[in-house]
């Protein structure tokens, strides 16, 4: 009995002993790098990643998950780079991501603040041939083409947002924008209509939407006064 027991013992200590096995394959390392991700272990993670796709390069669904473990990190650029590599390999690999959406779209709305016009509209185009399914999709790159100066494509925009029924809030500043880009349009009929409908649904004041649209002549004005001093520049 005791000889049972000593031999148990031994072929437990054995079993503790033995070191963790190393990954031999893609699949492997990207199995340990899921593990490494979901312990918070982002660096192990995007290592993994990065040795899964040296054996299988052409894997457009590795590079999608290092671009999230990446874009967790807050490295939103090298996220992106992963997420264009994948769609370049497999452009069904990012199809219906909302995630992948989201990460082109927060890019494109720090382009937008910075006033990279084409840049932020590239961003926005994106992000919705990942995931047509969210409304602010649509608002946020009809705001860049406003400041772009493509007020036709604006309306579409706002107007295909509209159409997904987003809650009050979105949708009052939605019309508000719309309306704007009516008005700059010299439809001041269709901007009134906008204008109202954007009164009637908003919760968070009159204030909230003056400022909303306030910011966003600023952002106008400032895009056309750079266009001017690079004419200016180039004569």
């Amino acid at each position: 009995m005791k000889a049972v027991a000593l031999s148990l013992l031994l072929l437990l200590s054995a079993a503790a002993s033995t070191p963790a096995q190393t990954p031999r394959t893609a699949k492997d390392y990207v199995k340990r790098a899921a593990a490494r991700y979901l312990k918070g272990d982002l660096d192990g993670a995007i290592e993994d990643y990065g040795k899964a796709l040296d054996s299988e390069p052409r894997a457009a669904e590795v590079y999608v998950k290092r671009g999230g473990a990446r874009r967790a990190k807050g490295d939103l650029n090298g996220a992106i780079d992963d997420f264009n590599q994948a769609y370049d390999i497999d452009p069904l690999s990012v199809r219906n991501d909302r995630s992948v959406a989201e990460a082109y779209s927060n890019r494109g709305f720090i382009r937008t603040n910075k006033l990279d016009m084409p840049g932020a509209i590239y961003d926005f185009n994106k992000a919705l041939e990942c995931y047509q399914g969210n409304p602010d999709l649509y608002f946020k790159r009809g705001r860049a083409r406003i400041i772009d100066g493509d007020l036709a494509g604006a309306i579409n925009d706002f107007t295909d947002g509209l159409a997904l029924k987003p809650e009050s809030s979105l949708a009052s500043l939605a019309y508000a924008s719309r309306g704007y880009a009516y008005m700059l349009q010299g439809n001041e009929a269709e901007a009134r209509k906008d204008f109202t409908e954007s009164a009637k649904i908003n919760k968070g004041g009159k204030l909230f939407l003056h400022l909303h649209l306030m910011s966003l002549d600023e952002q106008l004005k400032e895009m056309k006064r750079l266009r001017i001093r690079d004419q200016q520049r180039e004569t």
